[in-house]
């Protein structure tokens, strides 16, 4: 009984494959149905044209400055007094207003005037070694003339003739330079304008190239800044710009009286100056003040809509675009990394395509690299 229910359940089970086979013979392989274009719609990459405003602050600078100093060496001996607020005189000083040609300090003058004395004496002994020289050469052309005068002592006379000439021409213009000390021992203002600083007292022993002054011409000022290439090409001679100061709200007009010819080496920029009329000095040096420049119109750049922009998978924080193009009738999508710049309404400039070429805009949430695509028209 045991070897028969063995044999049945042996049979069974070959039967179940045999049907299991034949079920399997008569199924077909699967087939994938191939992924149809992606409608899309697209714009051709333009060129955008934008302008901008361009803030400057800078600090306002005198119209001119200079650092006086004695051509000269001697003792303070005077320094010019003014009236002080208090009703005393006392010495100028940082703040006082000077015109033109007014006496700031004074060195010794004694000590010059001997020096005067000095070279005026040198030239006179000079003119009459000279005379003399002369003399004896008048003397000696007449002697060698009827050969009663070696040939030597004839060039030795002469020599002494132009050598008591040179003489005289040194001694003169050591008596000029004297007679320049003597005048450059006064110290005066080159120009109206006010003190900024000064740096000597009464006894102190001046010396040439030690600053006594420093004055500054404030009836005008300047405002210098550096613009870049694009937007020195629209800036003019004449041109007025409104200066702003900061916690005063008046505005000051001036106009563009220099422009550099070259940029700076360094950091490539124009010098542009500003001058600003300033009759009540209301405007001091080291003063902070503003500017803007309106208008100024950028290079063309290539502007997509910002519905084209999408993120770059490949590249965490990077941003790219869909570029369509045909081939042999069929339309291909590929992503294209792009850098982008300024937002112009529902515009952006990007840095990465070409004007002209085709750019997805509508239908890019379904797309991927290589995608077959149908453009919608």
């Amino acid at each position: 009984m045991k070897n028969k229910s063995s044999m049945e359940l042996r049979k069974a089970a070959a039967a179940l494959l045999v049907l299991i086979a034949g079920a399997s013979g008569c199924q077909q392989p699967t087939q994938v149905a191939a992924k149809s274009p992606t409608p899309i719609r697209v714009v051709d990459v333009a060129l955008n044209s934008s302008s901008e405003s361009l803030r400057y602050s800078a600090s306002v600078l005198p119209l001119a400055q200079a650092a006086l100093s004695f051509k000269s060496s001697g003792y303070v001996t005077e320094i010019k007094q003014v009236m002080g607020a208090d009703g005393r005189r006392r010495e100028i000083g940082a703040g006082d207003y000077v015109a033109r040609g007014a006496l700031l300090a004074q060195i010794r003058h004694q000590d010059l005037k001997n020096q005067l004395d000095q070279a005026a004496a040198a030239v006179t002994q000079a003119e009459a070694q000279h005379l003399q020289a002369s003399q004896d050469y008048e003397r000696a052309k007449a002697l060698y003339s009827t050969h009663s005068l070696t040939k030597p002592e004839f060039d030795q006379t002469q020599a002494r003739f132009d050598s008591s000439r040179g003489a005289v021409d040194q001694a003169t213009a050591s008596l000029r330079q004297s007679q320049l000390a003597l005048a450059d021992a006064d110290l005066g203002a080159p120009f109206s304008g006010f003190i900024l600083a000064r740096n000597i007292e009464l006894g102190n022993l001046a010396s040439p190239g030690m600053v006594a002054f420093t004055i500054a011409d404030t009836s005008a000022v300047k405002v210098s800044f550096g613009v870049p290439e694009y937007a020195v090409k629209q800036l003019r001679l004449g041109q007025e710009f409104n200066i702003h100061l900061q916690d005063d709200p008046k505005q000051y007009k001036g106009k563009v009286t220099s422009i550099a010819a070259g940029a700076d080496e360094k950091n490539r920029v124009f010098a542009v100056e500003v001058t600003v009329p300033n009759p009540k000095s209301y405007l001091k040096p080291g003063m902070i003040a503003s500017l803007t420049l309106s208008g100024l119109e950028k290079a063309p750049a290539p502007s997509v809509p910002l519905a084209a922009v999408v993120a770059d998978p490949s590249a965490s924080g990077r941003y790219g675009v869909f570029v369509a193009s045909e081939v042999n009738g069929k339309w291909t999508a590929h992503l294209r990394a792009v850098t982008l710049g300024e937002t112009h309404e529902s515009d952006v400039t990007v840095e990465g395509v070409k004007p002209g070429e085709k750019i997805v805009v509508v239908g890019v949430a379904d797309l991927k690299d290589g995608d077959l695509v149908q453009v919608l028209r």
